[in-house]
């Protein structure tokens, strides 16, 4: 997933990553979060050049025809820039500058190949000539600059874009084909940050403005904007002319539609009104599998968290004391979980124990202590209390978890019951979709008066490589407002300046060790990335390692499916 992530996956991935299916851990799809963009793998070594391992053409044959309905239960930010937080949406409508195929390795879009000179600080990429907008104009150098000045700049809220920002020394477009990125320091995972920014058109982005473009956003994408009608509906046509004959969608349209109740989502797509309900329980997807509905993988094993903020002031926004700053607290949080229960239960059996945050097997930097689960021992959760005198040692003893209203308040009332049986005093605040993705997402970084100093948020999502969502939850310069620890800041220091490819795996485990045993975040379980879809989607062929809004492209008709007189 990206998203979010490989994000989502996102968030992600998935981001992150923004709908609240991304903020209720117990939805059943790939969550994306918006600091997971499409996953990766190590980056190209210095010195050497990347290129596109192109597929084997099997153009589109038919006009596209008929829908595909989703039914989502919040549409989040309804971003359509992708400098305006993480445009979930706009993975759909654009093109990125590189992208990875499903085994992680990184592969072309608007780039057909890109290399890195020696000393790592200058990446050059040599881009496609037969990329146009959905307007006709050739996609070239100048978009890809102009795209990229704006999602390098102060004004940019996209998580992906502090990264990019922070150690950019100039970029250049010498020739149409040709775009330049020269950083200050060498920084090989910049490749996870450079397949999270997606071309947008200068000459028409300058013309309409941008308020304007928001409104009616352009890309290159398989995917061209209709209609969007805020909180209602979302609305995309296939474009025919798309670069990719992979990605050519069959469908001629697809519709998202902002359906906030579970149930009624359940109904509709029983009732063949949705394709996709996405926001619905674990328990109630199994459920469908189990009355003969049809289960649909997108994603990767994605990895359930609890992350805990600000855990570094000294006091709340009242100047108390509070519960989570103490390690013994966040440990004994930890311990008073049953996870195997919790996979058994609430996930249905589609779960199993461990995983961190977008950490899952096979992952860069998960080795088998950082993603181990901790054990269930009620009885050393009440010892860590006790050592840290809870509740009489801290003037505000309520643990307090946020989360949007729907699947992720079943998830973290389910928690409260393990946390309740350990004698934890806790909280539930439910908080708008922009409330939550601002709380968690804040690169302006906490103060005094943060309301959500010592909260706790969930996310799900797996990565092939999180370099920086990991740097966004355990460094003092993530925008999580995690971990505020020097020996912790120091290790990604010496992670992220590598240039051998085998230290700087061995750097980023031992950043990653260091991080997660600050305990501020708590891994739980990784949950297979399953969802409900109709009998009237065929099969899902391309990026179903990723999000939704990238598989959309690749879901053909079913086998001897045919349009109707009206062309549906």
């Amino acid at each position: 997933m990206r998203k979010w992530l490989a994000i989502p996956l996102v968030l992600l991935i998935a981001f992150v990553m923004l709908i609240s299916s991304c903020g209720g851990t117990t939805t059943t799809t790939t969550t994306a979060p918006p600091t997971t963009p499409k996953t990766t793998t190590p980056a190209t070594t210095p010195g050497q050049t990347t290129t596109t391992s192109a597929p084997e053409p099997t153009p589109q044959t038919e006009a596209p025809w008929g829908t595909i309905t989703v039914a989502i239960q919040d549409f989040g930010a309804e971003a359509t820039d992708p400098t305006f937080y993480e445009s979930t949406w706009g993975w759909a409508m654009y093109d990125s500058i590189i992208t990875t195929n499903k085994e992680g390795q990184y592969i072309g879009e608007v780039a057909k190949t890109w290399d890195i000179s020696p000393d790592g600080k200058t990446w050059t990429f040599h881009l496609r000539d037969d990329i146009k907008f959905h307007n006709g104009d050739p996609l070239t150098s100048a978009d890809v600059l102009f795209t990229m000045s704006r999602f390098t700049s102060d004004k940019s809220t996209n998580p992906w874009s502090s990264g990019l920002r922070i150690n950019l020394d100039h970029m250049e477009a010498p020739d149409a084909n040709t775009f330049v990125f020269v950083t200050k320091n060498p920084e090989l995972p910049l490749s996870t940050s450079f397949a999270a920014t997606r071309i947008i058109p200068k000459n028409y982005f300058e013309a309409v403005g941008e308020e304007q473009f928001r409104l009616k956003p352009m890309g290159s994408g398989p995917w061209m904007f209709v209609e969007h009608v805020p909180e209602t509906k979302w609305h995309v046509t296939a474009n025919v002319n798309y670069w990719d004959p992979n990605n050519i969608p069959a469908f001629k349209d697809v519709v998202e539609i902002q359906v906030p109740e579970m149930a009624t989502q359940v109904a509709m797509f029983k009732n063949g009104e949705v394709d996709i309900p996405i926001g619905i329980t674990t328990d109630m997807r199994v459920e469908l599998e189990s009355q003969g509905y049809r289960m649909q993988t997108l994603g990767l094993l994605s990895p359930v968290c609890l992350n805990i903020q600000g855990t570094w002031f000294t006091g709340d926004k009242n100047g108390r004391t509070f519960a989570t700053q103490s390690k013994a607290v966040r440990q004994a949080l930890s311990y008073a979980i049953n996870r195997q229960e919790l996979c058994d239960t609430y996930y249905r059996g589609t779960a199993v124990p461990g995983g961190q945050f977008a950490l899952m097997p096979g992952g860069k930097g998960a080795a088998a202590d950082i993603i181990a689960p901790d054990a269930y021992d009620v009885a050393k959760a009440k010892s860590l209390l006790a050592e840290a005198n809870y509740p009489a040692a801290f003037g505000d003893p309520v643990v307090h978890l946020y989360t949007t209203a729907g699947p992720g308040l079943d998830f973290m009332q389910a928690i409260q019951g393990y946390w309740d049986e350990a004698g934890i005093q806790t909280k539930i605040e439910v908080v708008e979709a922009t409330v939550w993705l601002a709380y968690f997402f804040n690169p302006a970084g906490m103060t005094a008066d943060s309301p959500n100093i010592g909260w706790i948020w969930s996310w799900t999502g797996g990565a092939f490589d999180s370099t920086y969502m990991q740097k966004n939850l355990l460094t003092s310069y993530g925008v999580h407002n995690m971990v505020h620890d020097p020996a912790v800041d120091a290790l990604w220091d010496k992670y992220i300046k590598e240039t051998d490819a085998k230290l700087s795996d061995q750097y980023f485990t031992d950043f990653l060790r260091a991080g997660y045993l600050t305990k501020n975040s708590i891994g739980l379980v990784m949950v297979e990335p399953k969802m409900a879809v109709s009998d009237r989607l065929g099969a899902f062929t391309t990026n179903t390692h990723l999000w939704y809004s990238d598989a959309y492209s690749g879901i053909k008709h079913p086998a001897g499916a045919k349009p109707n007189a009206k062309g549906e």
